[in-house]
């Protein structure tokens, strides 16, 4: 038996300045970003759960009112992505099966390995 767990839009607000001198985006600005993470997996822990949705979003969180340009290299909606991927692989030793970051309204990166 196979679960998918799918958590999310999760909300952060934050900051970046990105892309080349003379780009609109160079200029430091924000954006309410909207991630969205799915997992799946074929074990639950004692509790009959997956990843739990509190720890995960507790993680995602973390970006919220930061400046990315401190946290991501560079600071790319894309970037973003794949650091969240990796920290969630981390934290859960679950490999999600992506992670999507909505950088602004149909504007949308999806990260999987």
């Amino acid at each position: 038996m196979t679960w998918i767990a799918t958590i999310g839009p999760v909300e952060v607000a934050a900051a970046h300045s990105n892309g080349p001198p003379g780009q609109k985006c160079y200029n430091m600005h924000g954006h309410d970003w909207k991630v969205t993470v799915q997992f799946g997996f074929a074990r639950l822990d004692e509790y009959g759960w997956g990843p739990g949705f509190g720890e995960v979003k507790a993680l995602i969180r973390e970006y919220d009112h930061q400046n990315l340009n401190d946290i991501v290299s560079p600071p790319s909606a894309e970037v973003f992505a794949q650091t969240l991927y990796n920290r969630l692989l981390t934290a859960f030793r679950i490999a999600p099966t992506f992670v999507e970051v909505e950088e602004a309204a149909g504007n949308v990166v999806r990260y999987y390995e």
